[in-house]
């Protein structure tokens, strides 16, 4: 074999295959600088929970009861997911009643709550869930909208809101509860890798699908 087959084979295995790779493994472990935002937020006329995966913590939710006694939103939404599968463990009614425990017991009143189930789509939660608020923020003519998020989908989750409610006068902005892993150390535990991993295919999958 002459020495430019081989060099033009091993620039076809490059280019063809090792390329990608590289290119994907690159985003990956450069997300989280481009997956968080430092965008503030402001106070707002109500706030948007989604509980459509996991419970969120009990710091979490303090950090919200925080937010309410200071007066940076007026009403909170729960985002649930409509339980059909009845396969689950704990199933999103549960998840709804021990959210508002807690929330109530930490200072929000059960009437600053409400709950708005969204059923499953192709398209994911949050774009389901912003289409259900779009139709709230017409019904009750809202003038601003704080979601809460965690902190390394933040930019996702305010991206597709700010999309489906682009044609109406409404102001979104986000809060994002501080992650336990950072930028950088992500990649030295498994719940890290796990967390950044999963939201990076979220972003790059509503990116494809235009939902971004």
């Amino acid at each position: 074999m002459q020495v430019s087959d081989l060099t033009f084979r091993f620039k076809l295995l490059f280019l063809g295959f090792l390329s990608p790779v590289f290119i994907s493994l690159g985003l990956l472990f450069s997300s989280p600088y481009w997956l968080a935002t430092d965008a503030p937020y402001q106070k707002s006329d109500v706030a948007v929970l989604e509980i459509t995966d996991t419970l969120p913590t009990k710091k979490q939710l303090k950090a919200i009861s925080t937010l309410y006694a200071k007066s940076d939103f007026k009403k909170l939404i729960l985002v649930s997911k409509e339980d059909k599968t009845q396969n689950q463990l704990i199933g999103p009614f549960e998840m709804d009643q021990k959210t508002k425990e807690i929330l109530i017991s930490n200072g929000i009143p059960s009437a600053q709550m409400v709950t708005v189930l969204i059923p499953l789509s192709k398209m994911g939660d949050t774009d389901e869930a912003s289409k259900n608020l779009l139709k709230i923020a017409v019904s009750d003519n809202l003038g601003s909208i704080l979601l809460l998020t965690r902190e390394f989908e933040k930019r996702r989750v305010l991206n597709i809101y700010k999309k489906t409610l682009t044609s109406l006068p409404v102001k979104v902005t986000a809060y994002s509860f501080p992650s336990e892993i950072s930028r950088s150390n992500w990649f030295l535990s498994e719940s890290g890798v796990k967390e950044i991993s999963i939201e990076f295919v979220r972003y790059i999958y509503s990116y494809i699908r235009g939902i971004l």
